[in-house]
């Protein structure tokens, strides 16, 4: 008897779907926030923090400073990553969160889960323009950006497309 109910609950376990990891943007990723208050939010969240003064300054919205915060062993989606978050002027805009090249479309999917169909697919990636995300090709990472940092990169790669016409 004890082996049928056994044999039972596998068999309804093993039908089970596993539920989408969460991709959401973590709270702890307050854009706009300064680096010491990221510092202070992600010191229990992270295995090892460390902090960089980026020189020359390749943002291209910092005038003043570029900073990033290495964070390693930060949980998101389910397991611990390496995240880089870089600040412009003291100020959080941009997340790189690093996933394995195998996870990626699993990334996608659970975006898609979540928030529906992306806004488009470009050699760099699958982007969530309301989001302010995207889950890149190379490297394969998850990215947030803030809404101002959001707006320069759409600019950018407007830019960059040629116009069409009708």
């Amino acid at each position: 008897m004890n082996r049928i109910l056994l044999v039972l609950a596998l068999l309804l376990c093993g039908g089970a779907q596993a539920a989408p990891p969460d991709v959401a943007r973590p709270e702890a990723f307050a854009f706009g926030g300064t680096v010491a208050e990221i510092q202070a939010r992600l010191a229990p969240l992270c295995a090892s923090l460390r902090l960089r003064v980026v020189l020359p300054m390749t943002a291209p919205l910092a005038r003043e400073s570029q900073h990033q915060i290495d964070c390693e062993g930060f949980v998101y989606a389910g397991q611990p990553r390496k995240v880089e978050l870089v600040f412009q002027d003291d100020r959080l805009d941009l997340v790189w969160i690093l996933i394995p090249e195998a996870e990626r479309a699993s990334i996608v999917e659970a975006f898609a889960a979540r928030y529906g169909a992306p806004s488009f697919e470009i050699p760099f990636g699958t982007v969530y323009l309301q989001l302010g995300a995207a889950v890149r090709r190379q490297p394969s990472e998850v990215m947030f950006a803030s809404s101002r940092q959001a707006r320069a990169m759409l600019a950018q790669l407007q830019a960059a497309t040629p116009a069409t016409d009708p």
